[in-house]
């Protein structure tokens, strides 16, 4: 059933489980098995839900297989040195870059934009001429490669997040480069844009 096998490939591409999708879509953990496995299909409005999250059209998801290699096409938000930088406000948006589908894993695409590498403080992971797909959320994970606001360099930089306790360490992957530290991020005012959920790169 083309339903069943589309919806384990999303769910599978986006890391999503059957309780974690139930509680998101407000149906039994249950339910998504069955659909999962062909026993069921979801009534419209669940499905038309189900689509919109994992950015496929109806048609898609219920009668054709997914192209997980389609692209799609988000803003461009600006230049990131692996230093500081200034992210463009919505309305000064004006390029746009097309990135796979797949690097969103069924995020919300309205949430994502685009960034472009220049410097080489992440380097040899992120390279100078890379376009990194950005979750925009002001939460992370240690091991996370985030974009946040650091008051001291007065711009935007992309680094590594690491969090000990109340301690939050922003790191570099090029080692001729300084972590920067937050013993009070709070109080410190660092803003976190949003998380890396996947990069382009040109080949040369």
């Amino acid at each position: 059933m083309i339903f069943a096998e589309n919806l384990h490939a999303l769910m599978e591409n986006a890391g999503e489980t059957t309780y974690s999708l139930g509680k998101k879509l407000n149906v039994s953990d249950e339910s998504v098995s069955n659909w999962r496995k062909g026993k069921s299909v979801p009534k419209i409005d669940i499905a038309l839900k189900i689509a919109e999250y994992f950015d496929v059209s109806l048609d898609e998801l219920m009668g054709k297989r997914v192209d997980t290699e389609r692209t799609i096409t988000l803003p461009l938000v600006g230049v990131i040195s692996a230093g500081p930088f200034d992210i463009l406000n919505e309305d000064q948006w004006s390029e746009n870059r097309s990135v796979q589908a797949r690097l969103l894993a069924g995020r919300p695409k309205n949430n994502c934009v685009t960034m472009e590498v220049m410097g080489d403080s992440m380097a040899p992971y992120l390279l100078e001429g890379d376009i990194l797909v950005v979750h925009r959320q002001p939460y992370a994970v240690n091991g996370n490669i985030i974009i946040a606001y650091d008051p001291v360099l007065n711009g935007y930089t992309v680094k590594r997040y690491q969090q000990t306790g109340d301690s939050v360490t922003l790191v570099p992957y090029n080692a001729e480069y300084e972590v920067i530290k937050y013993n009070n991020p709070n109080e410190q005012e660092l803003n976190l844009y949003g998380v890396c959920v996947g990069l382009e790169r040109k080949l040369v």
